[in-house]
């Protein structure tokens, strides 16, 4: 890596050099322009916090060099710009120059899965596991590591099928699969494959211990919910130790019965060492289930403990905003450090500004959190974008989106943002087509079947297209909320409001957001069953008051029973 405060020193000089062969040449292709020139201007360009025009000097300069030192360099720049097409020019560049170079693989690999080219990821992790001198079981120890905390949930999954094929004898080969189908909602073949992993040598006791969690977790999600409940009871009985009545804590938490677990908890949370995990947990069943005095009690224990402090200052900083103590939820999430809930902390802290007509000060805070968090630009553009749509201005939302888009052209949450937006706006045709275009980039993709085929479902069109979209979707995700309530919504828009309703349940049963009680509670109206209609909406708007969709719902259904 070039060091930045040399950089510093030297551009200017360098520039002149730079710029003055430039001029001369004109940047023509008979007479190439020098490769530092490119370098230096990268690196003014991350200075001024623009990452794409970094990544394009940066991946021009590594175009005409065989320097190793230099394409890694660029691979570093290209990839932290949030550029993965110009990632893997760069790094088959560098390949080409050392093959041997399991980083120069790596990097391919990396950019490949970012780019949903799962075969090629596969093939180059390949490489990177045959070759690497730290062995297979290491790095696949690392890239279990890495994948748990990317979104790309589909894309993982089907990387970790290949690559435990490629590495049968491997128990970190088959622990990532496993853990990678589980997060992807098919927990059926999760079941096969951790079966398949503890068939083989495990070097660690945790990791057994949590692969058998991870089987037990998976064995309940797909329907066998007694077994497992009883072989983890029994452990308790023969070793009642903290985490092993942890572990049954969550596996009941998995099988939807909370009532037990928060019995479990609460004997957990009188246990000296177990009780911030504990209190931690029972503060966030309560806040699900709504009971926000009771999860207030709790996270305000965690603040006197001095234990999961982010969690607990950005949760009561919630709580705070549904009971309306707009000043106080601003303090409380402005205290939020470090953690997951950093960002969203932030993010609510804005939309809290936005909302109460302070968007100078809403805009500000966001400016200075692109610039301090750049890997996460597209979320926090996106965020934007939905603030001021919410406050009235779509135009300008949408202006927001293809701006962003054009930085960061690689990023499919952008699109599928712009697509949304563009929707609400009545553009209903520039939708489809952006839609359209991602899942025809990643026509494996259950994420982009699912939201191509929802979009034409939910405005009746091409109703045969739209099913078979989202059952391809539902094959490949069975459990995902999203795909099971896009699943139930277009069979209730082909008439069959009875096949509709198990899928609805489910998909609320697993997230009890005002998309799919909307959903969930049109089906029910339209069946007769207002009384459990109103029940569902009124339930999902205590925790999502602002769901335009909910709210749109129960005024036109309401309505239209009044005019009856």
């Amino acid at each position: 890596m070039i060091p930045i405060p040399l950089i510093v020193r030297t551009c200017a000089g360098l520039l002149i050099l730079a710029c003055a062969a430039c001029v001369g040449v004109a940047r023509t292709p008979d007479v190439p322009v020098p490769a530092v020139f490119y370098t230096v201007t990268g690196e003014i360009a991350l200075l001024r916090h623009e990452p794409r025009v970094a990544a394009l000097e940066y991946a021009s300069a590594a175009e005409a060099v065989r320097n190793a030192d230099l394409l890694r360099r660029a691979a570093e720049v290209t990839s932290d710009s949030l550029q993965p097409t110009l990632t893997a020019g760069v790094a088959a560049h560098w390949i080409d120059v050392d093959p041997a170079s399991v980083e120069a693989h790596r990097t391919a690999a990396r950019a490949a899965l970012e780019l949903q080219r799962i075969a090629k990821a596969a093939e180059q992790y390949r490489i990177v596991l045959a070759s690497s001198p730290r062995g297979v079981d290491a790095e696949c120890a690392d890239l279990e590591a890495e994948l748990a905390n990317s979104d790309n949930l589909y894309g993982a999954r089907q990387l970790a099928d290949r690559l435990a094929h490629y590495f049968p004898a491997s128990g970190a080969a088959r622990r990532l699969q496993a853990f990678t189908t589980l997060r992807a909602d098919d927990p059926a073949a999760a079941v096969r494959d951790f079966e398949a992993a503890l068939a083989l040598p495990v070097p660690a006791a945790l990791e057994r211990r949590e692969m058998q969690q991870g089987l037990w977790r998976a064995r309940i999600l797909a329907g066998d919910v007694s077994g497992p409940l009883a072989e983890a009871r029994a452990l308790v009985g023969r070793d009642g130790t903290a985490a092993n009545r942890l572990d049954y804590a969550l596996l009941l938490l998995a099988a939807q019965q909370s009532a037990a677990a928060r019995t479990e908890l609460a004997l957990l949370a009188e246990d000296r060492e177990a009780a911030p995990a504990a209190l931690r947990l029972l503060g966030l069943i309560e806040f699900q289930e709504d009971r926000l005095d009771e999860a207030a009690v709790h996270f305000a224990q965690l603040m006197v403990q001095g234990k999961y402090l982010d969690d607990a200052l950005y949760y009561l900083g919630q709580i705070a905003e549904r009971h309306a103590d707009y000043a106080r939820a601003l303090r409380l999430y402005a205290e939020v450090q470090e953690g997951d809930n950093a960002i969203p902390a932030l993010l609510r802290a804005a939309t809290l500004l936005y909302a109460h007509g302070a968007m100078p000060a809403a805009d500000e805070m966001l400016d200075r959190l692109v610039e301090e968090e750049p890997q996460r630009a597209p979320a926090i553009l996106a965020a934007r974008a939905r603030m001021m749509a919410d406050a009235g201005d779509g135009a300008q939302a949408i202006g927001v989106l293809e701006r962003a888009q054009r930085q960061y052209p690689d990023n499919v949450d952008l699109r599928y943002a712009l697509a949304a937006m563009v929707d609400e706006q009545g553009r209903f045709a520039e939708a489809l087509h952006e839609l359209q275009a991602v899942a025809k980039l990643r026509p494996d993709d259950p994420a982009a079947l699912n939201a191509y085929g929802y979009t034409l479902a939910d405005h009746g069109r091409r109703l045969g297209l739209a099913r078979k979209l989202i059952a391809q979707a539902y094959a490949a995700a069975p459990k995902n909320p999203a795909i099971l309530d896009s699943l139930g919504w277009v069979l209730f828009r082909q008439g069959q409001a009875g096949q509709a309703l198990p899928y609805l349940n489910a998909a609320y049963e697993d997230d009890r957001g005002g998309d799919t009680a909307a959903h969930l509670g049109e089906v029910l109206w339209r069946l007769g069953r207002q009384e459990d209609a109103e029940r569902i909406w009124s339930e999902a708007a205590r925790a999502d008051a602002d769901n335009r969709l909910l709210k749109a719902t129960r005024r036109r259904l309401q309505g239209s029973d009044s005019a009856a």
